[in-house]
């Protein structure tokens, strides 16, 4: 193992994360992993390794490192304005950082989430064949102040270039974000939908447990919308007593007690997660084949990326 980063300054978060555990939400074990799964991906696939590889998640800065080593990186995802000795560095290319130097991340300019990828991933305690960092659970590395981050040195040269600005994720204040209409959609009173699907919703305070929503220009009305406990998951919609819709996220609990509106799809999970607070999503109801095709959609454009990856280092 090689020496990659001590945490100088935590910030708001900051924790380590591949594609989660899957396959243990029986046993009451949150899948957790990264929040936008792309940009991870991303970073994965132009740095030369597997779309699983464990990368770094910084969320909405503060956070402060300093490099250990010489080595590469790659940074994606929302732009916290990361510097380098306090000089800005470009996003989503290849830079190589010194052996003292400072990475900080300042805050958000646009999204929330941002990952660090370095050559063969981090290395890091895996639980449930998993290596993410779970902080309630004590699951995965829990990065602190002074904790160390481990990697491997590659026995490849890397070949330093970047991600086509036309292939670049866009944060916008306000997205669409499409789902599947759950078994309770029907039996919600038509007015708490109404209000919930009619209009933008503002995105209130959030973690990687789930996401408040509220309503701009309207009351939203309580109802009862407790029920027997039922499997959920990241994207489940959920509506509270309160008549507020809540989103559930990568670290959220494997059962809920309320009814829910539906399940946003895979595809769009990136684009909400990187929604910062005070910004605006619609809810837009879609079929299974629309899903579908959509989910598709965003698998062919990753395997697009990874094709070109490839051709660039023949």
């Amino acid at each position: 193992m090689k020496e990659f980063f001590e945490v100088l300054q935590k910030g708001v978060s900051i924790s380590i994360q591949d594609n989660g555990r899957n396959g243990f939400r029986h046993l009451g074990i949150p899948v957790s992993g990264a929040m936008d799964k792309l940009a991870y991906q991303i970073g994965n696939l132009l740095i030369g390794n597997k779309l699983n590889a464990a990368s770094i998640e910084i969320a909405i800065g503060g956070t402060v490192l300093k490099a250990l080593n010489q080595f590469s990186i790659i940074i994606t995802g929302g732009n916290l304005k990361p510097a380098i000795n306090g000089k800005l560095v470009e996003m989503n290319k290849i830079i190589d950082i010194a052996k003292g130097e400072i990475l900080t991340f300042n805050g958000g300019n646009t999204g929330v989430y941002s990952y660090i990828s370095v050559p063969d991933g981090i290395t890091s305690e895996c639980h449930f064949e998993s290596q993410s960092s779970y902080e309630s659970a004590s699951l995965g590395l829990i990065v602190k102040k002074g904790t160390i981050i481990y990697g491997s040195s590659p026995s490849y040269k890397l070949v330093k270039y970047g991600l086509k600005h036309k292939y670049i994720p866009v944060y916008p204040r306000h997205n669409l974000v499409h789902f599947i209409k759950s078994s309770h959609f029907e039996k919600i009173p038509n007015h708490i939908k109404s209000q919930i699907l009619s209009e933008p919703l503002t995105i209130g305070t959030f973690n990687r447990m789930g996401m408040y929503l509220s309503s701009k220009n309207a009351n939203l009305e309580p109802f009862d919308s407790n029920i027997l406990s039922e499997g959920t998951t990241f994207g489940t919609i959920q509506v509270l007593p309160t008549g507020q819709p809540i989103i559930l996220l990568a670290d959220s609990q494997t059962t809920g007690g309320y009814a829910s509106i539906g399940t946003v799809i895979y595809s769009d999970l990136w684009k909400l997660v990187q929604m910062q607070r005070g910004t605006t999503i619609q809810l837009i109801p879609v079929e299974i084949n629309e899903a579908s095709h959509l989910n598709k959609k965003l698998h062919l454009f990753l395997k697009h990326l990874q094709i070109e990856c490839r051709n660039k280092e023949r």
